[in-house]
């Protein structure tokens, strides 16, 4: 299990979803070291269900997960070797408004989605954590460097 295969489960199940945290932060040229792949979802009933249903292909067992949960609450799945975290929202963005502006590339020759530069550091800023703080200080300058 490894995160190509979990983003072609997404993808085959056409989940609407943006990877962020420091797993997607190389798509704006920066790079830190995570122990978790954040995933931010659409949490309608439609997406919701399709997500569910790719973890499940994925293999992780999310027989005890409802769809109101996955909507409602961050949902830390900790089982093989692949930390996963799925977020129905995150604080300083709406999805759809990350969706529109998201960044289609690949993760290791794969293809994902990834919120925008402005997005990301909208995120970091709201997240307010030490290492996001110190995340901002990159992502700012790469940002004032495309200016």
């Amino acid at each position: 299990m490894d995160i190509k295969s979990l983003l072609k489960c997404l993808s085959d199940y056409n989940v609407r979803y943006v990877l962020f945290g420091a797993t997607a932060m190389p798509i704006h040229g920066y790079t830190r070291a995570t122990l978790d792949v954040d995933v931010f979802i659409d949490a309608s009933d439609g997406n919701v269900q399709k997500t569910l249903a790719a973890l499940t292909a994925f293999g992780y067992d999310m027989s005890d997960i409802s769809l109101k949960d996955m909507q409602k609450t961050k949902i830390l799945i900790r089982q093989y070797q692949l930390a996963v975290d799925i977020h129905p929202f995150v604080e300083g963005v709406i999805f759809d408004e990350v969706w529109k502006d998201r960044i289609t590339g690949t993760y290791n020759y794969v293809p994902a989605n990834f919120p925008s530069l402005d997005h990301t550091i909208q995120m970091k800023k709201a997240a307010g954590r030490p290492k996001d703080i110190e995340d901002l200080k990159f992502l700012e300058e790469i940002k004032r460097r495309k200016q």
